[in-house]
């Protein structure tokens, strides 16, 4: 498998709850399930690794029953594992953790994932160079985050790093013949799509620069995936590919 054949996977479009109206959450949630979403992403923050709260495990709890859609929480926190047990009883289908935790080994906490049950993802910030050990990690799990911008926050610049993060990690997953799903997470917009679909993102997580989060999340929704369509069955895309 090469590179490019992460263009045959099919690519998912990710709803962000955080960029959702806190405070009517539900609101928002049932209109994103009549838009065509793929998976609902879920960032939880120890307000340590990321100076910010934003969502909780009640509030999983208390959407899991009104949808049938997977849910990702992704953990921006120092002890991940901490948070494990108490997301499997909320009904969390994948947790992804950092590379970049501190306090315990990302990869031990990878492995308790899979004890329970759920299915293990990682993150990686584009302020950081992908883990010499990536080889031993990618056989492990099913998702990796590439972020492009900081954590937790909205609306922040668009970091060309993570394009090269990605990059990396898919290189990587093609030489071991993995078909892993690779999530671009933060700064994702139309003008931006193009460089993601280059660099292997086959997630797309919506949320603010993509004015995702307006009153039309359906029309939003059909749009994007057109957007992805045109790009990928387009000479521009064949060009960008390329270029690798």
């Amino acid at each position: 498998m090469t590179a490019s054949n992460f263009k045959n996977l099919k690519h998912k479009i990710s709803a962000s709850l955080s960029c959702a109206n806190p405070i009517n959450i539900k609101h928002d949630f049932e209109k994103l399930e009549k838009s065509d979403i793929d998976v609902y992403h879920i960032d939880l923050c120890d307000g340590v690794f990321a100076p910010t709260f934003l969502l909780n495990s009640a509030v999983i709890k208390a959407l899991r029953p009104l949808t049938k859609r997977r849910m990702d929480i992704h953990i921006y926190g120092h002890h991940p594992s901490y948070y494990l047990e108490e997301l499997k009883m909320s009904g969390a289908d994948s947790v992804i953790v950092q590379v970049e935790t501190r306090g315990e080994d990302y990869i031990d906490t990878v492995h308790e994932i899979r004890k329970l049950d759920m299915v293990p993802g990682i993150g990686i910030l584009p302020t950081s160079d992908v883990p010499g050990n990536m080889k031993d990690v990618l056989p492990l799990v099913s998702i990796v985050v590439a972020n492009t911008v900081g954590p937790a926050y909205a609306g922040q610049t668009f970091s060309p790093k993570g394009l090269e993060n990605m990059r990396e990690i898919v290189d990587f997953a093609a030489e071991l013949d993995l078909m892993i799903e690779i999530i671009a997470d933060g700064g994702v917009s139309k003008e931006t799509l193009p460089y993601l679909l280059e660099s292997g993102a086959n997630n797309f997580v919506l949320g603010t620069s993509s004015l995702f989060f307006d009153t039309q999340f359906k029309k939003n929704v059909s749009a994007f995936r057109d957007n992805i369509n045109e790009i990928i069955i387009s000479k521009q895309y064949g060009q960008l590919i390329k270029t690798e």
